[in-house]
């Protein structure tokens, strides 16, 4: 299939045996390279016979795991860790079942946040780590780690350097290029997180996480018609996926549109979104929508019944943040963001994009989680429409003064301070310090 003019390119019908899924991956993937003209190296040849595993019990063992963990669901998560691990004890040596074991702890510890860091992210690096130690040429191992060293370690250089080794290996491997679409938006390097993301819908265009992702990545850019397009075309391969259809309500709430907004979240069950351990990515989006479309009451309500399940749950404090962003209550807003810091969220990585934090970028307070992450500083306020633009940590700031047209160039707070009023947000060159 040609994902992005919706036609075939080539198709066959093949009728064997389980026993034979091994041998019938490689026979389709050998016809594949030779009537889509496409050469494989004897080094491609064999990467690609490395993805199967020997027992065809093993595989199928395999398969009926990433069926169940892509389904983003603590259930299918955790049902998909039971076949992982039951195929590596058939085979212990077989290092593509660890890379899934790994990505399975890193969705359950990551933006789900089903599981703490402190739990998930040791479980997710020790399975990387194993999987690289049984078949360093395997890319969705390397792939694996760098998730890990970034979502839990926030070590940007190293997760680079992982899925660039990741793709490398294997170009085909829509799980290495979706998870470097990941790193580059929280990098604010949008342009290339939309070609790493459009890389991986070529490969894979019937996954909706891939789908719904590169959604996400539009929504942050502000591009809300596009995202909202996009999230469409997710539920239509998961029409039951409710974080899908509550990122939809997500682009809704920016746009202004409330009533459309919470019209999507009411299509949602109510056991699906009621404040529960399983829930609280749903049920803290829906008091940040609350918050900002004016259900002051509803949002309160909410955020301190997070707080009451912290008690006896695991609670990303960066969520509970951003519905009293949005309320204008910075105080807690930040001190919430400090807990979610210590307790090392795996949702922080993406503080200098995500939308919830337009009300308080302006903050030094802001300013400096970013600083101490290694995170992008903002050079103009995100809720202009021009929002390029954030300026990488790693990067020299190259903008001119609105007052002098100097160029800047660097981030020495001596040289450059926030400016206040209309602009707060502009960084701004002062000859005077």
């Amino acid at each position: 299939m040609d994902a992005r003019e919706d036609k075939q390119l080539w198709g066959e019908q093949y009728s064997r045996k389980l026993a034979d899924v091994v041998s019938i991956q490689q026979e389709i993937a050998t016809a594949i390279s030779g009537n889509l003209r496409v050469r494989l190296t004897s080094e491609q040849k064999t990467r690609s016979a490395k993805t199967y595993a020997a027992n065809p019990e093993v595989y199928q063992l395999y398969l009926n795991g990433r069926y169940h963990a892509d389904k983003g669901t603590y259930d299918g998560l955790m049902k998909g860790i039971e076949y992982f691990q039951q195929a590596i004890a058939k085979d212990p040596n077989y290092a593509l079942a660890y890379a899934s074991l790994a990505d399975s702890y890193v969705e359950l510890g990551g933006w789900l946040t089903y599981l703490p860091p402190s739990e998930a992210g040791p479980k997710a690096k020790a399975a990387a780590m194993k999987a690289l130690e049984l078949d360093d040429s395997l890319g969705e191992a390397h792939a694996a780690l760098a998730r890990a060293q970034y979502y839990f370690g926030w070590d940007w250089p190293s997760a680079e350097r992982e899925f660039k080794r990741a793709v490398e290996l294997n170009p085909n491997s829509a799980i290495s290029h979706h998870g470097y679409s990941e790193l580059l938006l929280a990098r604010a390097r949008f342009d290339e997180s939309i070609a790493e993301g459009m890389r991986a819908l070529d490969i894979d265009p019937l996954s909706p996480q891939i789908v719904a992702d590169l959604a996400y990545t539009y929504l942050v850019m502000r591009r809300y018609d596009e995202a909202i397009a996009q999230q469409r075309k997710a539920l239509d391969l998961d029409p039951n996926a409710a974080w899908i259809r509550h990122d939809m309500a997500y682009a809704y709430t920016l746009k202004g549109a409330y009533a459309q907004a919470l019209a999507e979240e009411d299509k949602i069950p109510v056991q699906a979104k009621v404040v529960a351990a399983e829930n609280k990515l749903i049920a803290s989006g829906i008091g940040w929508i609350y918050a900002v479309s004016g259900r002051r009451a509803d949002a309160l309500k909410i955020a301190k019944e997070l707080k009451d399940l912290s008690s006896h749950a695991y609670v990303d404090f960066y969520q509970v943040a951003e519905i009293y962003a949005a309320l204008g209550d910075k105080d807690e807003a930040f001190r919430l963001l400090e807990k979610a810091y210590e307790e090392h969220s795996s949702n922080m990585p993406f503080l200098a994009v995500d939308p919830f934090w337009d009300g308080i970028r302006s903050d030094l307070r802001y300013a400096d989680l970013l600083r101490r992450m290694g995170l992008p500083q903002p050079h103009r306020s995100p809720s202009d429409s021009r929002f390029s633009e954030l300026c990488p940590a790693d990067q020299p700031l190259l903008k001119r003064c609105k007052h002098c047209s100097e160029t800047l160039t660097s981030h020495d707070q001596s040289t450059v301070r926030l400016s206040a009023g209309e602009n707060s947000g502009v960084y701004t060159h002062n000859p005077g310090q």
